[in-house]
């Protein structure tokens, strides 16, 4: 039987309480991201039809939370998509092209807010001027995210390696992709004040380039 598995993660207070630069706070709200970047939780029902019992959304406070926040989604779901296909693929090529099918069309309706968060990065990486702020930073994306991506892609993996056999592992995946193909990976479905917060900055950049433009 899958376990219960709540996605969200532990906020990173001790990080934000340490934090100097008058911009911190609102970086360091990414550990909210951290804590929440998978707002669903798999239920034991997910093994007979995938089915997908979903949390409460991520409520923020002010833009500070929304930038913290998209610097760690949707970008960490795609990168658990990415290593569940890689896993899934092992248990036949039907599996391996749903689910590759799956991830592709995911990355396209996400390609304009993972490139906007790659945007909120860049402009908060700018701000750290002081050594010892740009070392929390830089050690936030290269140390501590991929360790809770990593953390979330066990669950999975363990879960399928749990399975008797390779085509009950294969049914699994096939339920995790059905469930990708359903959109309930989606930000907008899960975490719809982000996607809408990505939405405002694009159609801002988008108006503001075409005001240049005349």
């Amino acid at each position: 039987m899958l376990p219960s598995t709540s996605w969200p993660m532990r906020y990173l207070q001790e990080r934000a309480a340490r934090a100097r630069h008058p911009f911190d706070p609102a970086i360091m709200q990414s550990g909210n991201a951290l804590r929440r970047l998978f707002v669903f939780t798999c239920t034991g029902a997910a093994l007979a039809g995938a089915a997908l019992t979903f949390a409460q959304p991520p409520q923020y406070k002010n833009d500070a939370e929304l930038m913290g926040a998209a610097m760690a989604s949707p970008e960490g779901v795609g990168q658990v998509l990415e290593r569940l296909v890689q896993k899934c693929g092992l248990f036949g090529d039907a599996t391996r092209a749903h689910g590759n099918t799956a991830l592709r069309a995911w990355q396209v309706r996400h390609r304009e807010y993972l490139a906007e968060g790659q945007r909120v990065r860049a402009e908060l990486k700018a701000v750290y001027t002081d050594p010892e702020a740009r070392q929390r930073y830089d050690d936030l994306l290269s140390n501590q995210f991929p360790k809770l991506v990593e953390r979330q892609f066990v669950v999975y993996a363990n879960t399928i390696d749990d399975q008797p056999t390779q085509a009950a592992k294969a049914d699994l995946c096939d339920g995790y992709f059905k469930a990708v193909d359903d959109r309930q990976f989606d930000l907008t479905v899960n975490d719809p004040a982000l996607a809408a917060f990505f939405d405002n900055r694009i159609a801002a950049r988008r108006s503001a380039g075409n005001a240049h433009g005349r």
